[in-house]
């Protein structure tokens, strides 16, 4: 039992102090990254598990919330709905009804990230005990991945009279093409 303690304890303080490394390379806010880190071992220390949670939170509403801007902000009327910008890099020119599905397309995919933001506080404050978390270990990323496969057989039946590409082929486009601001 001492040992899994301070196993606990070594990586709820290496990982917060490797994040604000990485925050310093990303942002280049070297000086903010250390006073968060300086600030966050202590914490760390005393309380591994609380820090692992509120970590694992953070970065569960981050990743989720930066998807959600993304998404949503490209469904603003001055832009192009994201899906859609993705659609033409593979395909080129969008067909009416394409665009008209890629554009729905973005708006569920935006309903999906803001939902799943949603789930942990009601979960936490509705569900049984301990279920909030189902969402922060995998429970996300499963419903994302049975969305993407069941969206892939609903765009078979909606947009007919189109060749499909594979996921490979999707990938090998965008690798191909450069970003270009939306």
């Amino acid at each position: 039992m001492p040992h899994t303690f301070h196993a606990i304890k070594l990586i709820s303080v290496l990982a917060p102090l490797m994040q604000c490394m990485a925050l310093a390379l990303l942002t280049q806010y070297v000086k903010l990254s250390t006073v968060l880190a300086i600030v966050l071992t202590p914490l760390t220390i005393y309380w591994p598990h609380q820090v692992m949670v509120v970590d694992a939170c953070a970065l569960y509403a981050a990743s989720l919330g930066m998807m959600l801007f993304v998404f949503g902000r490209s469904l603003l009327p001055s832009q192009q709905p994201l899906v859609s910008v993705m659609a033409g890099r593979v395909h080129g020119p969008l067909r009416a009804d394409i665009a008209r599905y890629t554009h729905i397309l973005t708006a569920v995919w935006t309903t999906f990230f803001a939902a799943a933001l949603a789930t942990p506080p009601l979960l936490f404050w509705l569900g049984p005990k301990g279920t909030w978390q189902w969402p922060l270990t995998g429970g996300t990323f499963a419903a994302a991945l049975m969305m993407m496969v069941v969206e892939a057989g609903v765009r078979r039946l909606v947009i007919r009279n189109f060749q499909h590409v594979s996921l490979r082929a999707t990938v090998a486009a965008f690798r191909n093409t450069r970003a270009t601001p939306m």
